[in-house]
């Protein structure tokens, strides 16, 4: 996922769209919510702290009973940067809801995940509280925001010898990060990224992880938001505290 938010294989819906679908019959120990009730609780949080969404990108799967989404938020005083929400939910029990803390890097339009800060991971259960969980979700995403930035700035600053980033490629794909099928599309952008790749460009830590981000944007929605986490996780973007 990044952001344009991959959609191969899904169908790309507006908000409006979203009141359309109608989740499943609850049951006793199970409470699917609507994807458009999550949507508006998250707005409503995120309102409530001053932070508006400034573009928002919603991808179905499964006549809808899996959505997908990539939300850039405000972030002031940052000229490279946007902050940036991931979110991934189910209404057929296949998928815990997962809100991802991100940002979006305006030079590339790609998405960085925090590699282990994962803001909420609920399952639509009858003790799911929607409002206060998506809340207590919010007040994550900010305390972390600042952190994953910060590490970015260390990254982007960490020289990389030819030698050391082959040898890190054949670890992520080692590690299946990424399908096997992707290991020459991010060698061969690392090695030799065209002149307009300014993001791949720097010989860093950096611009290897933007080697791959490229790759991901053509995964469909639900393992590129794993290969994403798990690219920040191998990368050092991670909650230290």
């Amino acid at each position: 996922m990044n952001g344009t938010l991959s959609h191969a294989n899904s169908q790309l819906v507006t908000r409006e769209q979203l009141l359309t679908i109608a989740p499943p019959s609850s049951t006793a120990t199970w409470r699917p919510i609507a994807h458009a009730d999550l949507i508006t609780a998250l707005d409503r949080q995120l309102l409530v702290r001053g932070i508006s969404i400034q573009s928002e990108r919603f991808a179905i799967q499964r006549e809808g009973a899996r959505l997908f989404a990539v939300l850039d938020l405000s972030l002031t005083g940052s000229r490279e940067f946007c902050a940036s929400l991931g979110l991934r939910t189910t209404n057929d029990r296949s998928l815990a809801l997962e809100i991802a803390v991100g940002v979006k890097v305006f030079v590339c339009d790609n998405l960085a995940f925090s590699g282990d800060l994962i803001a909420l991971r609920r399952k639509h259960t009858a003790r799911f509280d929607l409002n206060a969980d998506i809340s207590r979700a919010v007040d994550r995403y900010q305390a972390h925001l600042l952190t994953l930035q910060q590490q970015i700035a260390g990254i982007q600053e960490t020289a990389l010898s030819d030698l050391h980033a082959k040898a890190l490629i054949v670890d992520a794909f080692r590690q299946e990060i990424l399908p096997i099928r992707y290991f020459k599309p991010v060698t061969e952008t690392y090695c030799s990224p065209s002149p307009d790749m300014t993001d791949v460009l720097p010989r860093t830590l950096w611009g290897l992880h933007n080697a791959f981000t490229r790759a991901v944007r053509q995964m469909a929605p639900a393992p590129a938001f794993e290969a994403t986490t798990a690219l920040g996780g191998f990368f050092g973007l991670r909650n230290n505290r």
